[in-house]
């Protein structure tokens, strides 16, 4: 499907990258010795059959084994409040970022003047993402930087925040349980109405 796709068939040939078909628990135990910067997990909804392999505290304790010092996990939740929560109590410094938490067991540095200058610099095949010269790009890249405002704690909660910060996201879940691999996160609870 990526070779299909224009916009992102270049990955495939791309030095960089190095795309391993497996399953992520499989092949995080068997190799102990990989180590990463930054850990991306994009999975299915909170309430698929299994996802609570890729959400529950013993997946993110395994993840946090192949983290180098500083190092992040970004993972979806889709939108769910325990997996947030979750991610929250797993480590000791996240935030929600949109609908996915960025999580490291060392402080986060926020640079969102460095991410402006990376988005306006960033280049795919040599081709620029955003044209800082127009307008309506530099508007685009000025919104997304405009993000950093959600990081202020203990924001109105009807306005919305792209960024969270774990302090928020435990006060607004308090009383919601953690997703293990003993209590199966949504996947029973979702669609009888109980969670």
């Amino acid at each position: 499907m990526i070779a299909r796709s224009p916009q992102v068939a270049s990955v495939l040939s791309n030095p960089k990258v190095t795309i391993v078909t497996d399953d992520g628990r499989r092949w995080l135990r068997a190799n102990p010795g990989r180590h990463f910067d930054a850990i991306v997990s994009n999975t299915t909804w909170y309430f698929r059959a299994s996802v609570t392999n890729l959400l529950s505290v013993e997946f993110l304790d395994l993840g946090r084994l192949h983290l180098n010092p500083g190092g992040i996990f970004f993972y979806n939740t889709t939108s769910s409040d325990r997996v947030q929560r979750t991610g929250c109590l797993a480590f000791a410094h996240g935030a929600r970022f949109t609908n996915h938490m960025v999580v490291s067991d060392a402080p986060i540095a926020w640079d969102f003047q460095r991410w402006r200058r990376i988005l306006a610099s960033y280049r795919i095949d040599g081709r620029p993402i955003f044209d800082p010269t127009r307008n309506e790009e530099r508007a685009q890249i000025d919104q997304l930087v405009s993000w950093e405002d959600g990081l202020a704690p203990n924001q109105a909660r009807d306005k919305v925040r792209y960024i969270e910060p774990c302090a928020d996201i435990l006060a607004r879940t308090a009383g919601k349980l953690a997703v293990t691999d003993d209590n199966m996160g949504s996947e029973w609870l979702h669609f009888l109405g109980l969670e």
